[in-house]
């Protein structure tokens, strides 16, 4: 019985979207790395990966979304543990903290605290925000978003602490900003630019200069950028197939199987509107706000992968939902689309 009621409730169309992307993905990363020697074999791994995530995102769906909020403060507090432990115990990859080691896994806490973070700073605007946000409020929420994101900075992940930056933004505008907070946080920003650019790496600052100068350092820093344009223009608007690109195939383009894929977007947009449906169709605030900010992150993160692949944003480093490899990221945005539909498939229940 139990079975059959989860079956009925299953928000199908969304699971699909996802699923469908994923599978595009294990084919780009397939097609990417044919080329590279001892790399042939990740798309079956990313496949082992994806039936993790799947029966992670199954478990999420099963779970009321109202029991997971329950605990959404216990999960977020875990999150941030497991970032503390990074920055002493993690293992140092591309240059960044970022990895802790289970044995003979390792993951990523960072992609866990994306979703823990959604769901924390959904349940506390459906609790303490009725009207707008007050000032102690806003400064609740700073906490909940900026803790986390400030831990994987410090790792340092720039890349990935800057897709928090979308989620907090959307906690503000669901939660009823006032606008006048809007460009107080703007004068702020501009007034300590300066002494945030003092404390960026080296490297740091030759990446966001390479996105004014583009060909300040063609074969330095420069270098993915260049290499990722000349991967898009070359495949103009639907590519050159499977296992046909010059660039991946001649090991001119870096990261061919994680931040330089760039598939289908349609599917991308498709999910973004189950998840706006869902947010429509909620039976309560929570669910709304779940959804809509699980969006937020989904968006914000491809926004980000899609203007660093097309030299829009500087390369940080951040992979495109669904479709780049990455076994954490991958389990991360499907428990992201198993809160969406958990909210969708509950929108009749009492």
């Amino acid at each position: 019985m139990l079975h059959r009621r989860l079956l009925d409730r299953l928000d199908v169309p969304t699971i699909a979207a996802a699923l469908a992307l994923s599978s595009i993905g294990m084919l780009a990363i397939a097609s990417a790395t044919a080329a590279q020697p001892g790399r042939s074999g990740l798309w079956t791994t990313q496949l082992v990966w994806l039936t993790l995530a799947s029966a992670a995102a199954f478990v999420v769906v099963a779970v009321d979304y109202h029991i997971w909020a329950e605990f959404s403060l216990s999960l977020w507090s875990l999150s941030v543990a497991l970032l503390v432990a990074v920055l002493f115990f993690g293992k140092e990859v591309g240059g960044n903290r970022s990895w802790l080691d289970l044995g003979p896994i390792g993951f990523q806490p960072s992609e866990l605290a994306k979703w823990t973070t959604c769901l924390a700073t959904a349940n506390f605007l459906s609790k303490r925000v009725r009207d707008r946000i007050r000032f102690v409020q806003g400064i609740q929420l700073a906490a909940l978003v900026g803790l986390p994101m400030a831990l994987i900075a410090k790792q340092p992940d720039m890349g990935t602490a800057l897709t928090f930056g979308p989620v907090f933004l959307a906690a503000l505008l669901i939660g009823g900003l006032r606008w006048r907070w809007v460009l107080g946080a703007a004068l702020v920003v501009a007034f300590l630019a300066p002494v945030g650019w003092n404390h960026l790496k080296p490297y740091q600052r030759e990446r966001i200069l390479t996105v004014v100068h583009p060909d300040r350092d063609p074969s330095g820093v420069g270098y993915q950028v260049r290499q990722s344009k000349i991967a898009v223009g070359s495949g103009r608007l639907v590519g050159k197939g499977l296992f046909k690109g010059t660039q991946n195939r001649l090991n001119f383009l870096p990261a061919q199987h994680t931040d330089f894929v760039l598939a289908v977007l349609a599917l991308l947009y498709y999910l973004f509107y189950r998840g706006f449906v869902a947010a429509r169709s909620a039976q309560d605030r929570l669910g709304t706000f779940l959804s809509l900010l699980v969006v937020s992150w989904f968006a914000g993160q491809a926004a980000i992968n899609i203007g660093m692949v097309l030299g829009l944003l500087p390369t940080i480093g951040v992979p495109l939902p669904f479709l780049s490899y990455g076994g954490t990221a991958l389990i991360a945005v499907m428990c992201g689309v198993g809160l969406i539909a958990n909210v969708r498939g509950r929108r009749f229940v009492n």
